[in-house]
């Protein structure tokens, strides 16, 4: 599934599936399957010609989303993982087996080189707040052994990877009929700060549609990666199990604390010079504007509401990374409130306020001077403008233009002059600058 298929859809496919093992049952019963000559059943669409390709009927192969997961036949991918947490359903991961897609577990045993794998205990995780790490990661999990013999048959198991508490991605379910559970997945994380992976086993029930956790390990990134890029370790699990593994720092970046910013926090008239933009206005400031007057201008409580600080941070980061290549469409971002707190992040972070000093004395200064039931003119507004460099003035006076549209439009949005000053007076002014 692609990022822009919502979660609902894929709840749905998966309520759906959830029927399909008390069906397949049915029919075993009314008809059973051949045996293949390895004491594996037949595929469901019939027997499939040696030399021809073997088209996988696993759906969570087929619809992972975690776009980095990658089959036996293909090399790794270097994507992002899914930001938005959707692991299929959450819960409930549901799956058709490919007959002899994975092999039995003792044989997959005898051909892992178990000396190869270096013990890992988990007692050198590091405390919380100390060694991390920012960079791909490729991890590749070989099968876990020393697991609970199950119970009855027809059980699955699948592994959930976890990175400093958040899911990031999650295996196919997978037969558990002995000791040794074959797994073969590979994945390739984008860290940023991170200290723990946490793998955790589940075991998966189709007659009662349950999950239960199995066993589970932690890695401390930073250690495994101290002067070696690559690391085969056997993970002990808690309270049993052992997880043979293949860690690979593919690239490592610089911490994101000592990034130096880009466009958060960097003075306006270094930003414009390097971004070399005609209107002497920020991209950034550019492209969240047209964006929200083209979709945002009928929006009840504009500014007021605050949109996904995960969304946000993601956003914020593409800025950072090259701005020009930012895309604010409806597909990418359908909630206009994270293009409006960006906007508004963005000018409280700017070293120097839009509103100068000097501007905010000159504007007390005429307001003083003027007659108590006077109007001020646009004329007389943007002369009172003349006392900024260029870049802030040609900055405010966009954002001001797009702000009288913004109220011309009171009617739909409910954002009036005042609720708009309320919501940008914090941002556009300094502490020290009493309203």
């Amino acid at each position: 599934l692609s990022k822009a298929k919502s979660p609902g859809t894929v709840r749905r496919l998966s309520l759906k599936m959830k029927k399909l093992p008390e069906l397949r049952r049915k029919l075993s019963l009314r008809n059973p399957r051949p045996r293949g000559p390895e004491g594996q059943e037949g595929q469901e669409g019939g027997p499939t010609s040696p030399g021809g390709p073997k088209e996988s009927t696993n759906v969570i192969s087929r619809y992972h989303l975690d776009t980095s997961v990658t089959t036996r036949a293909g090399p790794p991918r270097a994507k992002d993982l899914s930001r938005g947490g959707y692991l299929s359903d959450g819960d409930s991961p549901e799956v058709l087996l490919q007959g002899g897609g994975r092999g039995e577990g003792e044989d997959e045993e005898k051909t892992l080189e178990v000396g190869a794998f270096q013990a890992y205990s988990g007692g050198e995780v590091t405390p919380r707040g100390h060694q991390v790490i920012s960079g791909l990661v490729n991890v590749h999990l070989h099968g876990v052994k020393e697991l609970k013999a199950p119970r009855g048959e027809g059980r699955e198991v699948f592994c959930v990877l976890q990175v400093d508490g958040e899911n990031r991605a999650r295996t196919a379910l997978l037969p558990w009929r002995t000791a040794f559970v074959g797994l073969n997945h590979t994945f390739n994380l984008e860290l940023e700060g991170a200290q723990h992976l946490k793998v955790m086993v589940f075991s998966w029930e189709a007659t009662s549609c349950r999950s239960r956790l199995c066993c589970h390990g932690t890695v401390g990134l930073a250690h495994v990666f101290r002067g070696c890029r690559v690391q085969q370790l056997a993970v002990r699990l808690q309270p049993r199990g052992v997880l043979f593994s293949k860690f690979t720092l593919v690239e490592q970046w610089d911490k994101a604390g000592e990034r130096e910013p880009r466009v958060f926090g960097v003075e306006l008239g270094h930003l414009v010079e390097r971004e070399k933009t005609p209107s002497k206005v920020p991209l950034l400031i550019q492209k969240c504007l047209a964006e929200i007057e083209k979709r945002g201008l009928k929006v009840v409580g504009l500014y007021r509401l605050c949109g996904s600080a995960a969304v946000k941070k993601d956003l914020r980061d593409a800025f950072e990374r090259d701005s020009a290549a930012v895309t604010l469409s409806e597909q990418l971002y359908p909630d206009i409130n994270v293009i409006t707190g960006i906007l508004k992040d963005y000018l409280r972070e700017l070293p120097t306020p839009l509103i100068t000093s000097t501007l905010y004395h000159v504007v007390l200064e005429a307001m003083a001077k003027r007659a108590p039931r006077a109007t001020p003119g646009e004329g007389n507004a943007v002369a009172l403008l003349g006392c900024l460099p260029d870049v802030e003035k040609a900055t405010l006076t966009r954002l001001l233009d797009h702000l009288s549209l913004v109220a011309s439009y009171h009617l739909f949005n409910r954002m009036t002059p005042q609720n708009l000053a309320v919501c940008f007076g914090p941002v556009l002014l300094t502490q020290s600058q009493d309203p």
